[in-house]
């Protein structure tokens, strides 16, 4: 179906420690998102979510979105964009309104979650997220939707994310120096867990972890809503960094060298196989040196577990680990490397799949990896909000026309009086 609104286009561009990546998708006549195209362009102008280097970012916005545009064919103006970064703090808030006992609709929700985020927030930090995980009721409890109720006293927990504001006017900065408006900021782990978790999930209980490069995010789901989300300083770029130094390699080659042989158990490796490996400072033409697939995963194991453990003790200190159960979902780059299902087994002693984008149409073997994950998240979340914004004007719409038509009713029979 060719494009011919361009209202009808959504884009998402998640700032990463490795990479920077935009998704184009087209909305069909029910808001389902289908991605038209993708682009990504490596960057290692940000650190554990903060940004280091603004050139970098604002040209590795500009390459991505450029060959994004390309291979759907369309041109953007605003995006959704991730936040993440180890400035991220999640906390559980409460708030509170008097209803006069009036049917509860979406303006008293908003009200409610006003008061939450009106609480303050220690130093220079802003929200970025404030939603209700559930609602009392006068003396009803967990409460999912009360629209429609009537009560005196509504009550939520609400769920908030507060960043450093001035990580966040940088992202802000970086995406208009790059000739774009933002059209929200949406933090990582929710984006991910909106195209890598089924709604069972969210609703039954999961823990999601997305081990990106420079940084791990953890989000945690429970009856449909997102309770806490926490950040850990470490990812897939230290195991590469591990590679580099242990066999003294230069890092685009430990990079390769992990995604094509890397393995997180090493036990799970035979011994016998070799792997060439081309030492730093050497030529081209040089001899390279030779290294057991199981010494490899020797140096990967221990970077693992350390990125496994950090992330066992983030759940063990959010108060929600019994929410999750045994379910814990794992996506990002990382998680494609061989083994780590089977160590976060261990480790976490959980049930835990691997997981890729799965919320839209569209993606193909290359843009539908688990490294995806955030980017397919916000052009997920960016539909919702189209959608929600379409049926507000519609509703709107037919409001308007009614009581024109009314209105011209009573003239017409006064008309006829006189």
């Amino acid at each position: 179906m060719s494009v011919k609104n361009k209202n009808a286009i959504v884009a998402g561009l998640d700032i990463g420690s490795s990479k920077v990546c935009c998704f184009i998708a087209e909305l069909d006549e029910f808001f389902n998102p289908r991605v038209l195209g993708y682009g990504q362009y490596v960057t290692s102008g940000m650190k554990r979510g903060v940004i280091i280097d603004m050139d970098q970012i604002e040209h590795a916005i500009r390459e991505s979105v450029a060959g994004a545009e390309d291979m759907a064919g369309v041109d953007v103006e605003e995006v959704y964009v991730s936040l993440g970064g180890v400035h991220l703090k999640s906390q559980m808030t409460d708030g509170l309104v008097v209803l006069n006992n009036h049917e509860i609709d979406d303006n008293d929700i908003v009200r409610v979650i006003e008061v939450a985020r009106a609480k303050q927030i220690e130093g220079d930090r802003q929200i970025v997220y404030a939603q209700a995980t559930k609602y009392l009721l006068d003396s009803q409890n967990d409460i999912r939707d009360p629209r429609g109720m009537t009560g005196s006293r509504l009550e939520s927990e609400v769920h908030i994310i507060s960043a450093a504001s001035s990580a966040v006017r940088n992202v802000l900065r970086c995406v208009e120096r790059a000739d774009l408006e933002v059209a929200e900021l949406v933090v990582q782990p929710y984006a991910s867990g909106l195209s890598s978790l089924v709604q069972d999930e969210k609703d039954l209980g999961v823990c999601l972890v997305d081990i990106g490069g420079g940084t791990s995010d953890i989000a945690i789901f429970g009856d449909g809503a997102l309770l806490y989300s926490g950040v850990i300083p470490v990812g897939g770029h230290h195991i590469t960094n591990d590679i580099a130094r242990g066999l003294s390699t230069p890092l685009s080659h430990a990079e390769r060298i992990k995604t094509m042989h890397g393995c997180a158990m090493a036990s799970m490796v035979s011994g016998d196989e070799t792997i060439d490996i081309p030492h730093v400072g050497e030529n081209d033409g040089s001899e390279p040196g030779h290294v057991t697939k199981s010494v490899l995963a020797g140096i990967i194991q221990p970077r693992c577990e350390e990125i496994l453990e950090m992330i066992r003790e983030k759940i063990e200190q959010s108060g929600f680990e019994s929410s999750i159960g045994r379910r814990v979902v794992i996506t990002g780059g990382t998680s494609q490397l061989e083994g780590v299902r089977q160590l976060a087994e261990v480790i976490l002693d959980k049930n835990v799949r691997i997981a890729r984008p799965v919320a839209l149409e569209g993606l193909t073997d290359l843009s539908g990896g688990s490294q995806f994950s955030t980017a397919a998240g916000l052009v997920v979340y960016g539909a919702r909000q189209y959608a929600a914004k379409a049926r507000a004007a519609r509703r709107t719409s037919v409001g308007k026309g009614f009581w024109t038509g009314v209105t011209q009713s009573i003239r017409q029979v006064f008309q006829s009086e006189s």
